[in-house]
């Protein structure tokens, strides 16, 4: 019996040694400390954790988390490319997470701006989809807008735009400078298919 008791002190012992929480960035929990920093893009963001609690914890970046700009006036920037790290007790890591600014209408974030955190789950499943059928959106939309990990940022960020209502234009001009190289006639080319195949798809997307 003795013997039974000190077997199950080891493997409880074990059990707390190796025990893991996964948080999310945006959860609030007193058990981090998240800050931000952000150099006046859209395009990512540092994040600092510190991890405050006597556990290892999995920090996790979903698509469709949100860094909320507090000027009105600034874009808010969305996760397109799901991350996570592992911090220990007591560690602090840095990670760079990829982002989409959320309205194009918009000034590009400050890198004085204040930020709060959420998640948007409608919107990281969108994006999440895309990761996960990618083949199927490349035969619609060409391979070579998906090759590269810029080319895929930069379709995403498109569709981001599509998702909360921008203006054709604004994409197209956005296609002509990043996507096309300042090729203004293949980027309104591309645009004139993407664009209304982005917005039923999506619009209906959302109904669900």
């Amino acid at each position: 019996m003795k013997s039974y008791f000190t077997s199950l002190i080891i493997i409880f012992s074990a059990f707390t040694l190796y025990s893991q929480e996964t948080i999310p960035f945006f959860s609030n929990s007193d058990k981090i400390l998240v800050s931000l920093n952000n150099s006046g893009s859209y395009t990512s963001m540092t994040v600092e954790i510190e991890n405050k609690s006597s556990v290892e914890i999995k920090i996790i970046f979903p698509e469709g988390g949100v860094f909320i700009n507090s000027s009105s006036s600034h874009q808010n920037l969305a996760v397109l490319f799901y991350d996570d790290c592992i911090v220990s007790s007591g560690e602090t890591k840095s990670m760079t997470i990829y982002t989409a600014c959320m309205d194009p209408a918009k000034q590009a974030p400050s890198s004085t701006s204040d930020w709060t955190l959420n998640y948007d789950r409608k919107l990281g499943d969108l994006i999440r989809g895309y990761h996960e059928n990618r083949p199927l959106v490349e035969m619609m939309t060409g391979s070579e807008h998906h090759d590269t990990f810029i080319e895929r940022h930069n379709f995403l960020q498109m569709c981001v735009w599509v998702y909360f209502n921008a203006d054709k234009q604004q994409i197209l001009n956005f296609a002509t400078k990043y996507v096309f190289d300042g090729n203004s006639q293949q980027a309104k080319e591309f645009v004139d298919v993407f664009y209304p195949m982005a917005v039923i798809f999506i619009n209906l997307y959302k109904t669900f």
